[in-house]
């Protein structure tokens, strides 16, 4: 099957048998009438897909597409907490389908691994009458908080996405991403989020390769046993006008994983960024970040169990850079998506919306992946701006296979005309830098 029927038939049964099935077991739906789970669902996410902060009015005049004949009123009356329910289990249906690009983009350092994989979190805030479904992080005699954790896995090599919805309160490092076992000879770019020497220590053994920041106050000693003092290290380091170095340490004092550290030297207005930033987080603890822990901020610490026969020092950090793009997704859901913003006050609307709007991301990804993806430089703001501008086609065609098939295939054309990065040469984008193999401090 090809990723155009895959994602056809994806849509369909989502969108049309598992949202009718779906809607009577949360009791969205009680009886036969006019509003069933598959008009609801379409209706909704196609009226905010291309314009999220549509209002009820336009959501009524969206749904006559589906043929839902209803008044704003009656729309919004039904934003209730067996909606809510409906919703979320749809977009748990679409998460469950294992869509992925058929042809990975063609870039030789990617080759090198069986998948690599990018992993992170991201937090909507949601109104305090949610906290019984999602309890945000906060202490003891602080208001009750309500937000909602997204737990995401994105492997970049297939663009398959995955994710989880977990209380805002959830530790990263304990989230379902954080713990997942994957392929032996897979790539994980781990953030300081997912740092845990035990865990990454049994991902090794198992097969797997990881790139990671150094944790600061991480103890560090040499193959022989001996403690390295950081602070006195890179001291020397500079006194010899070095700006990058490597050697083979272990890591931790239980642990003693053996990796390489790989130090590279930021520009001096970098490192002064880094000292005022930790200079006021210290401030703002009631204590003075000590002299050595300042005088560390002049270096970028990268650890990794990838020998240096297979990545380069060099290419350690270019890799490591790819990290950033899981940022760009969550920054595209939350500005051109307006993942997390309402025009409504009422608590369960927000809800829905955050549902509805989640889910158009993963359909606005999956479409991507059907003629974008292979694309090394592609641009994934201008590839979902062009879905929007075609959601009005995608909506009339959905319940056809044959015509959804011809109009994926046509969105895959469309997305060789103006959907790519624009080269830069102050600040390359990160495919230029895989292009050059030219990682920046």
């Amino acid at each position: 099957m090809d990723i155009f029927s895959k994602i056809a038939k994806a849509l369909q049964f989502v969108l049309n048998e598992k949202a009718d099935e779906l809607a009577k077991e949360s009791g969205f739906i009680k009886r036969a009438r006019k509003v069933k789970g598959s008009t609801f669902i379409k209706t909704l996410l196609f009226a905010w897909l291309p314009k999220p902060d549509t209002s009820v009015e336009g959501i009524a005049r969206a749904g006559f597409t589906h043929h839902l004949k209803i008044s704003a009123q009656g729309i919004d009356k039904r934003f209730t907490p067996e909606a809510g329910e409906f919703l979320k289990n749809v977009l748990g249906a679409a998460v469950s389908q294992a869509i992925a690009a058929s042809e990975p983009a063609a870039i030789e350092l990617f080759s090198r691994f069986t998948h690599i994989y990018v992993a992170d979190c991201s937090t909507v805030t949601l109104p305090e009458q949610l906290a019984d479904r999602y309890t945000g992080a906060g202490g003891a005699g602080k208001p009750r908080q309500s937000s909602a954790k997204i737990d995401t896995r994105l492997e970049l090599k297939s663009g398959h996405l995955y994710f989880d919805l977990l209380d805002g309160k959830h530790s990263d490092n304990r989230s379902h991403g954080a713990k997942a076992v994957y392929e032996p000879g897979s790539l994980r770019l781990q953030d300081l989020g997912y740092f845990n020497l035990a865990r990454m220590k049994a991902q090794s053994e198992h097969g797997e390769y990881w790139i990671s920041r150094l944790q600061p106050r991480t103890q560090v000693f040499t193959v022989q046993g001996d403690k390295i003092d950081l602070s006195e290290w890179v001291a020397t380091l500079n006194q010899q006008g070095r700006v990058t170095h490597e050697m083979t340490v272990n890591i931790g004092s239980q642990e003693q994983l053996p990796t390489r550290l790989l130090l590279w030297k930021v520009p001096e207005e970098q490192a002064g960024r880094r000292r005022a930033k930790m200079k006021e987080n210290a401030q703002n603890q009631g204590r003075l970040p000590t002299r050595k822990n300042l005088e560390l901020c002049d270096w970028n610490w990268l650890i990794t169990d990838v020998e240096a026969s297979k990545l380069s020092f060099e290419e350690c950090y270019v890799l490591y850079g790819v990290r950033w793009q899981i940022e760009l997704l969550f920054k595209l859901w939350k500005t051109q998506g307006r993942l997390g913003h309402s025009r409504s006050a009422k608590p369960e609307r927000i809800l829905c919306e955050f549902y509805v709007k989640l889910l158009g991301a993963l359909v606005q990804h999956w479409i991507c992946l059907a003629g974008l993806w292979q694309n090394p430089h592609r641009s994934l703001v201008k590839g979902c701006q062009m879905i929007k501008e075609q959601t009005e086609r995608l909506a009339n065609c959905l319940n056809d296979v044959n015509a959804l098939m011809a109009f994926l295939k046509e969105l895959a054309e469309r997305f060789n005309y103006s959907c790519s990065l624009n080269s830069r040469k102050k600040k390359p984008n990160t495919s230029q830098r895989i292009d050059y193999k030219y990682a920046f401090s």
